[in-house]
């Protein structure tokens, strides 16, 4: 079987963000559906951390080295106004004009790139980021136009649990790789609360869109009738109930008149389940 271990790396693209939703009871941190940054020009994290050393018998008896993340830049072509929206807080009002407050606090999100190798891309997760406001510049055109990026300052902290980083190597599995920009990935060690890839009943429309890291959602229908699917995460059961009784993935509901329930639950070894719920009203006739 051929060797799909790198030996250089070269390039940079499929920046994505997932937002973090940190419970400050559990210290638990669950995160978003990632979302796209075109664009990726340079990418630069430098560790962070003292070094400290210890002198004993005249000599350097002990080191030791703390970790606590990374800190750079990250240049892209344009930053999205998804990223400013969803990570940088700043809000959008009814003339369609972003507004920056200085009250708001920026969210944490995960970053997650690749660099391509002579075999084989190679896909990483930074677990617990914040950015900075980035730099406002720019200058006039001359005889060509030349391109001018924006950059985030990027700071990556461990989560609570520790954990700062993964990325993917020689023996990773076709399905954590393939799947690398579905879901954040977790290690059993690191996932400390279960969750779903996706929630879809018939064609309607939840509200608000689907997001792992969002339990609370409506829907309405006209229908007798919806199909109820969960899809689960990377290892994720999934148990349904339809207005309190089991229900089975891909099957019909029948909706009563007025408000329906339905719960679906994530649920994984090591990991505290998740619950969320959609509330269903059915209108009308069907």
């Amino acid at each position: 079987m051929p060797s799909t271990n790198n030996k250089v790396k070269f390039g940079l693209k499929n920046c994505h963000y997932a937002k973090a939703t940190l419970d400050p009871d559990t210290n638990a941190v669950t995160f978003g559906t990632p979302v796209a940054i075109p664009g990726a020009v340079n990418l630069s994290l430098d560790p962070e951390g003292d070094t400290e050393p210890f002198y004993a018998d005249d000599m350097v008896y002990y080191t030791t080295v703390a970790n606590n993340g990374y800190s750079g830049d990250l240049e892209i072509a344009l930053i999205p106004e998804s990223f400013r929206k969803d990570i940088l807080k700043e809000t959008e009002d009814a003339n369609g004009v972003l507004v920056e407050d200085s009250t708001v606090e920026p969210e944490h999100f995960a970053l997650l790139f690749e660099f391509s190798g002579d075999k084989k891309k190679i896909r990483h997760c930074m677990y617990y980021c914040t950015a900075a406001r980035p730099t406002i510049e720019g200058k006039t055109n001359e005889d060509s136009k030349e391109v001018q990026t924006e950059k985030l300052e990027i700071t990556a902290t461990p989560l609570p649990n520790g954990l700062v980083k993964v990325k993917t190597g020689a023996n990773t599995s076709d399905a954590v790789y393939n799947g690398w920009y579905s879901n954040v990935y977790q290690t059993e060690h690191a996932q400390v609360s279960a969750v779903l890839a996706g929630i879809t009943i018939g064609s309607l429309q939840l509200t608000p869109a689907f997001d792992a890291g969002t339990t609370s959602y409506t829907a309405e229908t006209v229908n007798d009738e919806d199909a109820v699917s969960a899809t689960a995460a990377s290892g994720t059961a999934v148990t349904i109930l339809v207005n309190g009784v089991a229900h089975t993935s891909g099957n019909d509901a029948t909706w009563a008149s007025g408000t329906n329930t339905v719960t679906v639950i994530a649920s994984k070894t090591g990991c505290t389940s998740t619950a969320y719920t959609v509330t269903v009203t059915k209108n009308g006739q069907g």
